[in-house]
């Protein structure tokens, strides 16, 4: 009887353990950061840069953040295709893979934006939806 009542004990606090683990922690981005954080088109071949978007999750382990936007400015509500638009004249362009190639002079922010949720598609976002964002600084030659 005894045994009984320990074992149900136990299965209980897993079971709340793992509920309480499970729920949104994991999935929810807490952080996210561009590398290289400052570049210089001028070093890189064809002076075409690489950014990469890394998200921290709730478990903490650093994950490259696929699901996210590249954009000239925050992030309020994306185009309807979803491309970011250049300011006037353009500066700069950047991909969906984050590769940025230099139309003007100086130097410039660009931004990645992903939701929060990461089951969530980045053409879902509204200006309502919980999201993180994270700056660069490119400069163009």
């Amino acid at each position: 009887m005894h045994q009984g009542k320990v074992f149900a004990a136990c299965a209980t606090i897993l079971l709340v353990a793992g509920l309480v683990s499970s729920c949104g922690s994991g999935h929810e981005l807490h952080s996210l950061s561009i590398t290289p954080s400052t570049a210089d088109a001028k070093n890189f071949p064809n002076g075409a840069v690489q950014f990469t978007a890394m998200g921290s999750y709730g478990s903490g382990q650093p994950v490259v953040a696929n699901t996210l936007w590249w954009s000239f400015t925050p992030w309020t509500i994306p185009p309807p295709s979803h491309a970011p638009t250049p300011p006037t004249p353009p500066t700069f362009s950047i991909t969906a893979e984050g590769v940025a190639t230099c139309f003007g002079v100086g130097t410039f922010t660009l931004w990645a934006t992903a939701p929060a949720n990461q089951n969530e598609p980045v053409s879902q976002m509204t200006q309502h939806t919980a999201q993180v964002s994270a700056t660069a600084q490119l400069t163009c030659p």
